[in-house]
């Protein structure tokens, strides 16, 4: 079973990563775009982050380019797995607001959908009242068609 690794800065890199495209960068681009607050930018952090350059290079999510490194100045490319951690990560921040999303839209229409229930239920009891009660069962229609149409866009964005 394979041992999972550890990334240094994580959450710095991913969001460095979400932001950023990495085309020729040396170490000290990657340095002033992390998001490290002025108290942790000392020399354990640096080192922290060369840890995690070297292992992005390793799970080859970033490649050395030779051609326009110098001497001891490396030169930092993305590789297109890089693309693909960004589509996961993407995909997973998504996944959880959407979650959420969706579950308080669903709860929406069940409201709506037992109001309207309701109105009907007053209307057969007494048809007379239909006037008073049609424009707030078709707004209650609308918004529910506007809510499932929200619904379906985060399916779609989430298919894609």
């Amino acid at each position: 079973m394979k041992r999972p690794v550890h990334l240094p800065l994580y959450h710095e890199f991913l969001e460095l990563f979400d932001n950023y495209e990495i085309q020729n960068w040396e170490a000290k681009q990657f340095w002033e775009k992390l998001n490290i607050n002025q108290i942790y930018r000392n020399d354990k952090t640096k080192r922290l982050m060369y840890s995690g350059l070297k292992v992005l290079i390793r799970f080859q999510y970033l490649e050395v380019n030779h051609e326009t490194s110098r001497k001891n100045v490396f030169s930092y490319t993305e590789t297109p797995r890089m693309n693909e951690l960004r589509n996961r990560t993407k995909k997973q921040k998504l996944e959880e607001i959407f979650s959420k999303k969706k579950t308080e839209f669903l709860d929406q229409i069940k409201d709506k959908e037992n109001n309207i229930e309701f109105l009907e239920s007053l209307l057969s009891d007494d048809k007379t009242l239909e006037k008073y009660f049609i424009n707030h069962k078709e707004t209650m229609e609308n918004d529910i068609k506007n809510i499932k149409s929200n619904i379906k866009l985060m399916d779609d964005i989430m298919n894609k």
